[in-house]
Parts: structure tokens; sequence; C-alpha cells
């Protein structure tokens, strides 16, 4: 097992498969019975033509588990998936459901806080995201999610503001904050974040990354994480992670506190990083500052999820 922890810390176009060759067990190809449909040829009879007219058509009301399918292609839209009474999944078409690599869907933007009004003064980063996802227990499974703003500033993603969200075969790519990590239990398995600063951040999520793929793109920080007290539940667990990164050596760091005084005063008073078993030709866990530390045994995932996270619905321990 290989983990590094990150509360508050300081340290150093995907290819489609066509149907001929789309079978076996993970193949998500069909809407299943009862879904809403989203196609953006409109080909699929009763089908919406953007993933919004399809989230816009939940019954926000009912308690039932409502699916959304979502047909090949590029959506450029953005995205707000509301709060709902009942549980919500997010399937997007694939040929291999266990994997991100071939995911058929992507919905796409691009929009950062320069392109906001000045006198919006409030969730200037929530209101940049490609998608936001503001309902609590739902799963999303083979979505490709990009903000395409590029190197101009904060812009996200995907926001997650609720709770019991997991995140299977997904495929996040911006260059600041790609990815809003805010509150609640998180969890992503099998699954793709890149950027080049504060690209992984946010303050209250709990948050369990499972053998997911991480790419520094740029100069900067992979996490910000903005937990600053004892009763902040806080944390980003990242086990069996591959880290990489395409600058130069010495470029990216794992992570920083997400506060603003960072800079001004460099306070490491409520910094917690800790790693286990870190390994691989960039891991140069010797070269660590003196307030990270090696754990003596890994981060029980229980600790981070609950003790009965595998009886959650949100919970695919098919990822694990």
């Amino acid at each position: 097992m290989r983990a590094f922890v990150l509360p508050l810390v300081a340290l150093a176009g995907l290819v489609a498969a066509t149907e001929d060759t789309c079978e076996g067990p993970n193949a998500r190809i069909e809407p299943p019975l009862g879904a809403i449909v989203v196609d953006a040829t409109g080909d699929y009879d009763g089908s919406y033509l953007t993933v919004s007219e399809g989230v816009e058509s939940l019954d926000v009301a009912t308690t039932e588990v409502q699916t959304i399918f979502v047909m090949p292609g590029v959506y450029k839209e953005q995205v707000l998936v509301p709060a709902l009474a009942g549980a919500l999944v997010l399937q997007g078409s694939t040929c291999d459901a266990m994997s991100y690599e071939d995911n058929e869907v992507t919905i796409t933007h691009a929009k950062a806080q320069k392109d906001l009004p000045a006198s919006v003064t409030k969730g200037r980063n929530d209101l940049t995201s490609t998608v936001r996802f503001k309902a609590s227990n739902v799963t999303v499974y083979n979505l490709n999610i990009a903000n395409t703003a590029g190197n101009v500033g904060q812009a996200v993603a995907a926001t997650v503001d609720g709770t019991d969200y997991g995140f299977y075969g997904c495929y996040f790519t911006g260059w600041q904050d790609t990815l809003y990590a805010n509150k609640g239990r998180q969890l992503y398995a099998q699954s793709y974040v890149s950027g080049a600063i504060d690209f992984i951040f946010g303050s209250k999520a709990a948050a369990w990354f499972e053998s997911c793929d991480i790419e520094s793109v740029g100069r900067g920080c992979i996490t910000a994480n903005g937990r600053s007290s004892e009763e902040n539940p806080s944390f980003f667990v990242f086990n069996d992670a591959q880290v990489f990164g395409s600058g130069a050596k010495g470029s990216a760091f794992l992570g920083r506190p997400l506060v603003s005084v960072w800079d001004a005063t460099s306070s490491t008073d409520d910094v917690y990083f800790r790693e286990f078993n870190n390994t691989g030709a960039g891991a140069a866990t010797d070269e660590r500052v003196e307030f990270s530390l090696e754990l003596k045994k890994p981060v029980p995932i229980t600790e981070i999820l609950g003790e009965d996270f595998e009886s959650e619905w949100w919970v695919d321990t098919d990822y694990l």
C-alpha cells in the first residue's frame, strides 16, 4: 500500500472504441431501463440534446434512485446538478467502465474567475465550474469533465459540494483548481486528475483517492487543503496513486495549505502531511520538509469514509 495523506499540507482526447468492438461485462453503451437519456445527436428516441436538459428533467422530490445515461459526444456546456431528495447515477457511455481510458463522453467549458463580473463577490470559484454537483448520494461513472480556460487563474472543472459521492473511471482536466472537493465524504477510484496549480483543493471534504492517476502539467502544487482545526473532518488520502508530471524536475509539489496567510507567513502550525511506503523515481522522500513525516502503518479507509463505508449505496467496491 502506498499512500499520502493531506489535510493541511506543504510538501515538496481519449479515443473512443466503436460499437463493433465494444462488448463484455464492463461495457456500458445502452441506457438502463427507465434512465433519462442524453444524446447530442438526437438519434436516441426521447433523449435530451444536452446534459443540462437531462439534469433539469430530474424529479427533485422523489426519493427513488434516478439515472442519467449520456451517449457518446462532446457536450460544451456548464451543468448544475441541484439538491435532490433521492440518489442519482450519472453514467457516461464507455466500452470499459472500470477505466477512464475508454470514456466516450466529455463535458467541457472554458470559464475562469477573470470572466466573471467584478460585482460577483461570492462563490466565484464555484461559478467557473464546468459541472457543479450540489446533490448528495451520487455516483458518477466514466465522464470526462474539462475546464479549458488554461493558465489564466482559477478555473474549475468540477465542484463537489454535497456529500456521499463516488466517482469511478472519471477524467478531470484543467490548469488551476481543476477539482474542487469542497465538503462531505468523497471517493475517487480508477480516475485521472490533471492540472498545475492547486488542482485538487477544498476545505471540508473527507476524500479518498483510490488507484488514481495524478498528472502535474505545470509549475505549482498538486493539492491545497483548507483544514484549519481539529473539528474539521477534511483529509485528502491518496492510496496506490500514480503521480507524474510533464514539467521540469522540482517544479511540482505535492501540496500546500489552502489559507490566505500561507504566502505571507509560511506558518506550519496546523500542517499535517504524512506518507506511507511512498516509492518511485520521483518520490524523493529524503528531501521532505521537516514537518513531513512517515507513518508506521497505512491510514485505513474506514478512518476517512466511515466504519461501514462498504455498505453505503454510493460506494462501488468493484473499484477498490
